[in-house]
Parts: C-alpha cells; structure tokens; sequence
C-alpha cells in the first residue's frame, strides 16, 4: 500500500472573505494561504519568504501572468529564487470607487457657432452622451437618478451679452437616468446676444438629490462669431481640433518613454546596492570578487565549494539504524531517535543511553493519531502524543544552571556542565522537539567524568534540588543521589544497537552552504545588473534615433502652430479658465492619511477584472 506523504506539497488552499469589495483605489481584504500535502493536511513548516502573490488585469491571452505582472511577497524574494511551484487563481472584479465628476462619452471638438438662421450654424452639440465617473475614469452612479443643468458662462460674470438657447434661455434641463444623459442636440436661439470672437462655455452641472457629494461638472468652450468670420474660422476649429489631439499623443508617447527610461534607472541603481550589498556579505566570509571577469570567476568558486560541499557530506558520520515510523499524516512527527541530533560523540552515547527506553517511542501531535498507531500495530509500538503532555511543569529552556544564584557563581564547578538538552539540535519542529526532550530530560546536567559530577552534586544540594547527572564518560547519578552498578553505567557505543542519535552535519557543511548560496545570489545580481543595464542604454539609444528626434521636433511645431491659431481665435486654454467656473465646492476628501504605495494597489485603479495568483516558489 503507498501512503501519501505528509510533506510534498500537492495544491494551495487560498481564504479570504468573498463578500468583500474591491474598490478601485482601495485597500485588498486578507488573504490567508495554506499549502496542502497529499493527505490534505496543511504543510506547516513553509517558509512565508517561500510564496508571493502576482496580480495583474485579466486578458484573453489566458490565464498566465505577463512579464510586467506586480508581485507582492511576505518577504523579500531572493533574486535566483525560480518562478515555478503550485498555484492558485483567484479572479477578483475591482468596482469603481465612490463618483467623482460628469465627463463626455466622446470628447467633442471645440464649436464655432453664430446666431444666424442657419440651424447647423447655431448648433452647439449633437448627441452628447454624459456619465459619471470615480477618481480613476472608471464608470459608476448607474443606480443615481436626477437632472442636468446646461448653463451658458462667460469669462467674465458681469458679461450681460452671454449667448442664450432656444427659446431665449441661459439655462436647460436634462433627464439622467442610470447613470448617464443624453443630449441630442443644443442650439443657441436665433438673433441670440453675444460678442463678436468672444470664448463662452456651456457647464453641465448635475444634479442628484440620492447623492450628497457635489460633483465636478463637464465643461465644454465654444466660440461665437458672427456671421461673416464664422465660415472663414471655421476651418481654423477643425485645425485646433486636430492640432491638439496630435499633442496629447506625442506627449504621451514622451511622457511613457521617459516613465520607463526612470523605471530603468532605478532598476540599475537597485541592482547596483544590491550587488555592493552582497560584495560585502562576501567580504565578511573572507569572498574576494574581481572587478572584471566576474561571472565565470563565481562559477568557478561555485563549482570548488559545491566540490567541498559533497565531499563533507559523504563522510561517514554516527546515524541512527532505528527504522523511523512511516509517518501516515502530518501528526506524526517520527521516532524519538530521529527528531534529535548530538554532535559530541561522548554526549550522543550518554544522552542516547539515558533515553534508550524511549529511543523507540513514536511522538504524535494528538491523541487520536497515537490511538490508530497503537491499534494498526497491536499495542506493540511505544506512542507519546503531545496533547497528553502537562505543559506547566516543563523546564524553562533559558534557566541557568543551579550552581547560579540570582545571577552570581555560588560555587566554581569543575567538568564543564551543561544542561542535556542544549546540546541536542533539531531538524525540524523545533517547538515541539523542546516539549518532548523538556519532559524526557527535564534539567538533566552532563559533566565530563565522576568526580566532576559528584562534586557538582554535593555543592548544589547545599542550596537547591540537584537533578540527575551524566557524565561523557558514561556515569549516571540519579536525582535521588545514588550512582554505580550496571544501571548507572554506559556501555560502549557499539553495544546499543543503532538506538543512538545522529550526529548533524559539519558546522563547515553549513558554512559553505551559506557561501554556496552568498554566491549564487551574487551571480543572480549581477547577471540582472548586466542585464537592466543593457535595457537602459538600449532605451537611451532609441531616445536618441532620428525617429525620436523628429517627433520632438514635430512636438514643438504643432505647439507653436497651436499656440498660433488659439491666438487668431481668440480662445482661452479651457485648463486656465476652469477654476474660475466651478461655483461647486470640490470633491469631498478625508483627513485619513494616504495609504502606503505597496498596499493602495496601483493595479486596482482601473475598473476590471483582475486575477490574484498566489504562488509557492518552493515547491515543484
């Protein structure tokens, strides 16, 4: 029969709560990770550096996320860490956020219009299509009904020659419903007031009697001529129209270039700490890395140490020949021979022959999990669940030891003692290996030889209790005080039968280990250096191409041709005069400081559907 192993990780479990609302520009609920081995238990050993959370906006391109998808992490991820493992796939639709300001469908150019009997040369607008949106653009306030308000301004407030609607008006009123309005048309009245190459605006004001926030109207400019410069300046319009829309792209096109020309510059000076920052952590383990050359000199050392690495590892070192517990689900931690190991020899085989009634006992987490080992088995295996344990009467792992009065030496001992259970180290869980070797040592002290130990107990029983002693020659003395005999002496190491602890790897084994992994991370960084720093002279030269260089100069052009043709139109950029127009009050703010930059999620601002992946990178 194959049992699943409680350690391989085989999905992601991803909770968060699903009532939830993600508004544009705000703040993502909790999500809480769980990584599920292969009998659907929670794999509790996995390192919180080891899974990041990628977010981006859903395409049709599938479900795997782009180069560019923003990646958040419980901590910083190592730059040679892989992007492969499980994943999990949560689609989130971000809502917009709270409404903000009236604006158009489709923007409409500038109009140029007269009071003539012509209809088409009244014609303010035709078929304006107005909705309402939050901070970001995003569409919202479908749910909000009321009016809007067409009023014709001027410049000035005390112009009393202001341009009026049909039937003679300054003001009219539209139905919004379900969050937008459409105009299908507004004409200015025939033979209406108004001055000759004068700028006026229409403000579109809404209205919402369910909405207590005031919004930001639309503003739309429009010219008024009479009736013989209208046909002449009305080919001038259509040049502003098209003059202005040829601007906004090129400075978009300048703006997005030198955005990522920036992004690349931190990117290079980011990979240039990070490489001195390693440099510096080599330097500390005596790693000296030459300014030239530098990668195939890192594969080198990588390639000695690994070599160094794998020879200390196949020397033979003391092991346990216990046969382990095949562990059926993640309560089970292993035999108590195998969740300990000692590195001095003398210690392994006193500590090993204190504990050989328990070196065979299986430690569980609870007590059911005991109950199935004993009856799969018959009652024939040893089990210890943690749950049954009193917790309260366990020794304190920081406690000095008893020759230490309120902090002070009350006597010299000889022997070199030391509490049993710090010399043990443990593989894995750590926590639980100190409750179990707490209550099966308690504060056990080991001494070099007898006398040592018979000194030590006499000295301390003047003041307090004196526990049981070991001695790395094999001696024991009880706590009662009594030693000698076969029971409270050690046989050789050879004589117990395997049931000994292991010994950890070389303390220069986990040294390299560190170097290995310094070096790799070194090569990493410096490997991406290159790499943002060929993308950035890349970027500088694309800046530089002819191509650019003559957009740049199309740019000017069509701003001097612009700035021209507003002037013999007599028009007022509509950025300058808008303040001056909005009566309303602006919109509402909170005294709430603005969140931090990681957690207001930039990618949130736009209203749509983004999927969350949450990935282990640890686990293939």
């Amino acid at each position: 029969m194959i049992l699943p192993d409680p350690e391989k990780p085989v999905r992601l479990n991803v909770k968060y709560d699903k009532d939830a609302s993600f508004l544009a520009g705000g703040l993502f609920t909790d999500f809480m990770i769980s990584v599920i081995s292969e009998d659907d238990s929670i794999i509790k050993n996995i390192n919180p550096a080891r899974i990041s959370m990628k977010m981006w906006k859903l395409s049709t391109s599938g479900n795997r996320p782009p180069a560019n998808a923003e990646t958040f992490s419980c901590n910083k991820i190592k730059d040679n860490d892989k992007e492969d493992g499980l994943c999990a796939i949560v689609i989130v639709e971000v809502l917009p956020n709270q409404p903000v300001k009236l604006v158009p469908k489709i923007k409409p150019p500038t109009p140029a219009v007269s009071n003539v009997r012509s209809v088409a040369s009244r014609t303010l607008v035709r078929d304006l299509h107005l909705s309402i949106t939050d901070e970001y653009d995003n569409h919202t306030g479908i749910d909000l009904v009321g009016t809007i308000i067409a009023t014709i301004k001027g410049s000035n407030e005390e112009d009393t020659d202001t341009p009026l609607f049909i039937g003679k008006v300054r003001t009219l009123e539209f139905p919004f419903v379900n969050g937008s309005a459409e105009i299908m048309s507004l004409v200015l009245a025939e033979s209406s007031p108004g001055r000759d190459s004068t700028e006026y605006f229409i403000v579109f004001e809404p209205r919402l009697p369910l909405l207590s926030r005031t919004l930001e109207p639309y503003i739309l400019p429009f010219m008024f001529y009479n009736v013989f410069k209208l046909f002449k300046l009305s080919q001038f319009f259509f040049l502003d129209d098209q003059l202005s829309q040829s601007i906004v792209m090129y400075k978009s096109l300048f703006e997005a270039s030198q955005q990522l020309l920036n992004e690349m510059k931190c990117q290079v000076e980011e990979g240039r700490l990070k490489e001195a920052q390693l440099r510096n952590e080599l330097k500390i383990h005596n790693i000296d890395i030459p300014t030239t050359q530098q990668v195939p000199h890192i594969e080198a050392l990588l390639k000695r140490k690994l070599s160094e690495q794998e020879e200390l590892k196949k020397k033979p070192r003391r092991s346990c020949t216990l046969p382990n517990y095949t562990k059926g689900s993640g309560d089970v931690l292993g035999k108590i021979a195998h969740l300990a190991q000692i590195e001095d020899d003398r210690a392994a085989m006193v500590i090993s022959w204190h504990l050989a009634s328990d070196m065979d006992c299986v430690v569980t987490l609870t007590t059911d999990a005991a109950r199935r080992i004993y009856d799969e088995t018959q009652g024939r295996q040893q089990v210890l669940p943690l749950d049954s344990i009193y917790k309260k009467t366990l020794p304190d792992w920081k406690r000095p030891l008893p020759h230490f009065r309120n902090g002070k030496l009350y006597f010299k001992p000889i022997g070199d003692p030391v509490f049993a259970r710090d010399l043990l180290t443990f593989p894995d869980n750590v926590e639980h290996c100190e409750t179990v070797f707490g209550m099966l040592l308690g504060d056990t002290i080991i001494l070099d030889n007898l006398d040592a130990a018979n000194h030590y107990r006499k000295e301390v029983v003047k003041i307090t209790h004196c526990p049981t002693l070991l001695t790395r020659d094999g001696d024991r003395i009880r706590s009662n005080g009594k030693f000698g005999g076969l029971q409270n002496k050690a046989p050789p190491m050879d004589k117990l039968r395997g049931m000994v602890f292991g010994a950890p790897v070389p303390k220069q084994c986990l040294i390299l280990g560190e170097q290995i992994d310094l070096l790799q991370q070194y090569r990493s960084a410096v490997c991406k250096l290159d790499s943002v720093n060929k993308d950035l002279n890349s970027q500088l030269e694309y800046l530089r191409t002819p191509d650019m260089r003559k957009k740049k100069q199309e740019l000017d052009e069509h701003e001097k041709n612009l700035k021209l043709i507003e002037e013999k139109l007599g028009m007022t950029p509509i950025r300058k005069c808008n303040d001056s127009l909005r009566h309303s009050p602006k919109v509402e703010t909170t005294d709430c400081p603005v969140p931090p930059k990681r957690m207001r999620r930039e990618a949130t601002r736009q209203n749509s559907v983004i999927p969350i992946v949450t990935k282990t990178l640890s686990c293939c």
